[in-house]
């Protein structure tokens, strides 16, 4: 789960063009992340998909579409055989040096690497353009902006401390420069651990004591059991969170692939940090 998180969860979007004319949209697309993909089929341009990673949740609209290898597979060779005329990558989950092997062979190789929900908004608007799907984009955006600022939290009211956990033994927590983080801020809350170095650092169980947050929230895929990781907390009664009874379990799904769809997790994530106790 922490290897879907850290390559699932992905600063500023990086642009690189290379062969197409500026004028040119692509038309054989290989997307080297699953948020890619479904960036790609969110601007209403998925047929032009002829090769995608496969992470297991494609969806069923790509079923005949090529699986070019997973994250720990992908080769150069598998990427040039289905011909693209453009692969999108993922800055922090794709080898450097295999996409420097496809730009290389003179095929155009795009990065993306949104880090925050306003990075989210700068990969939707610069990915329409590339597709010839500006028009789209602004119409998924303005969707898009019109429900974060729904989420909002009132002036004035005091922000909830948070800890996140993405795992139990060791633990492992979101710091400030990840995409949940940030929700977690949009949200009115406060991330305990927004300090630390890195995007999924490990912390320790007695700084979590120290913190004391008020609302712990494990955030875990559909393949893990996190309840037992808040049960555990329960021995500890002295915890602002274990007293307030403020222990939530939050499916990671829809908050660790960076599309404008991550409105819908955070939603749910706002929905504990605001909920009454």
């Amino acid at each position: 789960m922490l290897h879907r998180l850290r390559i699932c969860l992905c600063a500023a979007v990086l642009v690189c063009l290379f062969s197409l004319p500026a004028q040119a949209a692509a038309q054989r697309i290989v997307s080297l992340a699953p948020f890619l993909t479904d960036m790609v089929q969110l601007l209403g341009a998925g047929d032009r998909l002829v090769g995608v990673l496969d992470d297991g949740q494609l969806s069923p609209e790509l079923a005949q579409v090529p699986r070019i290898g997973a994250y720990q597979t992908l080769s150069a060779e598998s990427i040039v055989a289905q011909r693209p005329d453009l692969v999108l990558a993922w800055t922090s989950g794709n080898p450097s040096e295999l996409l420097q092997r496809l730009r290389s062979w003179h095929i155009q190789v795009v990065e993306f690497d949104p880090q925050s929900l306003a990075d989210i908004a700068s990969a939707t608007q610069a990915l329409g353009e590339l597709l010839g799907q500006a028009a789209q984009a602004e119409q998924v955006l303005s969707d898009y902006h019109q429900r974060l600022q729904a989420l909002a939290p009132p002036a004035g009211q005091l922000p909830k401390r948070v800890f996140i956990q993405l795992w139990d033994n060791p633990l492992y927590t979101v710091a400030g420069g990840q995409l949940v983080s940030d929700a977690l801020q949009h949200c009115g809350a406060q991330n305990v651990f927004a300090e630390l170095p890195g995007l999924a650092p490990q912390v320790g169980r007695e700084g979590v004591l120290a913190a004391n947050p008020d609302i712990i929230i494990a955030l875990a895929d559909q393949a893990v059991s996190a309840q037992p990781w808040l049960d555990d907390w329960r021995r500890f009664p002295q915890l602002k969170a274990v007293a307030d009874e403020r222990l939530y379990v939050l499916a990671s799904d829809q908050l660790v692939r960076p599309t404008p769809r991550v409105v819908e997790g955070v939603a749910k994530l706002c929905a504990l940090v605001t909920a009454p106790h």
